[in-house]
């Protein structure tokens, strides 16, 4: 089983992804989001690449409860990824994915100039990780 997480943003998406066995998630990278037919091609590749059997994606709540127009985003990337790859996709809550996976990040020594090419991708692993963690059996 190898799961992909995605926290997509409208400047980037971070990737993560399991180890084979699902229990450990790890930072890939980010992908620019402006262009959306290429941004799915490049996951399509992953997914094709490191034979990933489920994907998960980023949700964001508000502290209300209501709809926010970032949500209506992402499920419509969702559906096209869907359109295009087959594959469903669940959603996680991704509320305080980013302010997480910064402070991990500062733990590392990795001040903040240094962490924007990074904190998309490590987000998606504070995500994928909980996750796992989460739903293991």
């Amino acid at each position: 089983m190898r799961i992909l997480a995605l926290d997509y943003g409208l400047a980037r998406t971070g990737l993560a992804i399991s180890d084979l066995s699902g229990v450990l998630a790890t930072p890939l990278f980010a992908l620019p989001s402006y262009n959306t037919d290429r941004l799915i091609a490049e996951i399509q590749s992953v997914i094709e690449e490191k034979g990933v059997t489920e994907i998960i994606m980023g949700l964001p709540a508000r502290t209300d409860g209501q709809k926010s127009e970032m949500q209506n985003k992402v499920r419509d990337f969702a559906s096209q990824l869907t359109d295009k790859t087959g594959m469903k996709i669940k959603f996680i809550d991704e509320k305080f994915t980013t302010v997480i996976a910064s402070q991990k990040l500062h733990q590392n020594n990795i001040n903040s100039k240094k962490q924007k090419g990074m904190i998309d991708a490590a987000a998606a692993a504070v995500m994928l990780q909980d996750w796992i963690d989460s739903h293991r059996k």
